[in-house]
């Protein structure tokens, strides 16, 4: 009845109920779309809420693991005038380097130290702070501290163009000595030992081929000057114009036992360090 009453309508009559029931589809359509727009966004909230939940723990795990390794690492390396010293057990370590400029070059033997004619622009003698000791307790150290200093500089890595020393030695009480063992010189009188104690003028020991192989005897600090307080440093002084037109580099590796030994604040330094320092 329904399908012989629809034949009786108009087709304007039957476009109004297509177009009624297309608008109802529609609307049933928008209505699960906005259903669903709003299950998505309650869940995507949900997400992101977790998300933050999740990096805040992450980020909260990743603080308490740095502390934590800080701590561990505390126990192995402490930092002493801006260098990482690690420790084993008694013993602890410690190394640098440097490049060390020699001044350049000239050609026509004109630079302006007659001594050194082709050297384009001389600079002072460089000092190299290795190692230094402070009177504490009125004490350089106790029984059984050692200290060993092994000391490379060479142009562009060649062994040709190399110098080599090693410095063994112990601190306790008012003493600080040890025993210079030269390994390789590459030029006469560039490399010296440099010394300063109380009550007497700077000393220096220059090295030549002739002490390679050698060891050599040398108070750093002195017994009986301990009242003067101070510091015992260990020191070597580079005199570069020897090395003019070949650059030099410079790396040392230093172990140690004594409390009271450190790497010094400044290494590597065209000032004459003293005791007093």
């Amino acid at each position: 009845r329904q399908d012989m009453s629809n034949q009786n309508l108009t087709i304007t009559e039957k476009l109004t109920h297509v177009s009624e029931r297309a608008n109802a589809l529609c609307d049933t359509v928008q209505a699960q779309l906005g259903n669903i727009n709003s299950t998505l966004d309650s869940k995507l909230t949900e997400v992101d809420n977790k998300m933050t939940e999740v990096d805040g723990d992450v980020a909260q795990s990743k603080s308490e693991l740095e502390n934590h390794f800080n701590e561990l690492k505390n126990n192995f390396v402490e930092v002493v005038n801006g260098l990482e010293v690690h420790k084993q057990g008694l013993m602890k370590r410690f190394s640098f380097n440097n490049y060390l400029n020699s001044g350049g070059w000239t050609r026509e033997a004109d630079g302006p130290d007659s001594d050194f004619p082709y050297c384009a622009a001389p600079k002072e003698p460089y000092y190299i702070n290795l190692l230094e000791f402070h009177s504490q307790s009125n004490s350089y150290g106790s029984h059984g501290d050692n200290f060993k200093i092994d000391f490379l500089m060479n142009h562009r890595g060649m062994v040709s163009y190399a110098d080599h020393i090693v410095i063994t030695g112990m601190s306790s009480s008012d003493c600080v000595s040890g025993v210079v063992e030269i390994k390789r010189i590459e030029n006469p009188n560039a490399i010296k030992l440099f010394i300063s104690e109380p009550g007497s003028e700077p000393i220096e020991i220059p090295f030549t081929a002739d002490d390679v192989g050698k060891s050599i005897e040398v108070n750093f600090r002195s017994i009986g000057k301990l009242s003067h307080g101070g510091k015992a440093r260990i020191t070597l002084k580079i005199d570069t114009r020897y090395h003019c037109g070949s650059t030099r580099a410079c790396g040392a590796m230093c172990e140690y036992n004594s409390p009271n030994a450190g790497p010094c604040s400044d290494r590597v330094s065209f000032v004459q360090p003293s005791w007093e320092q």
